[in-house]
């Protein structure tokens, strides 16, 4: 199933969602990352502060994957589409 991410707080309840969907605590899930609890707190609620390599590494963890995607542009006159973020 596709969670599309558009802002930094959706990504944190999804993360969230994900680590409590595997029967996890923040504990376990830092464990397995070689990091300590209070950081998988802090990326879970501020995940604007995590690498992008830690992300993937996170993601991998729980099962998940990182997919980018890019909207089609339109042809013709320029309209401002409110779903493209560039």
């Amino acid at each position: 199933m596709d969670y599309p991410v558009l802002t930094p707080p959706q990504l944190a309840s999804h993360l969230r969602a994900l680590r409590k969907a595997r029967n996890l605590t923040q504990a376990e899930l830092a464990t397995r990352l070689g990091l300590t609890q209070s950081r998988i707190g802090k990326i879970e609620r501020h995940p604007e502060t995590v690498s992008l390599e830690q992300l993937i590494t996170l993601l991998s963890v729980l099962g998940a994957r990182l997919v980018i995607t890019v909207p089609e542009r339109k042809t013709g006159p320029a309209s401002p589409d409110p779903d493209t973020v560039w």
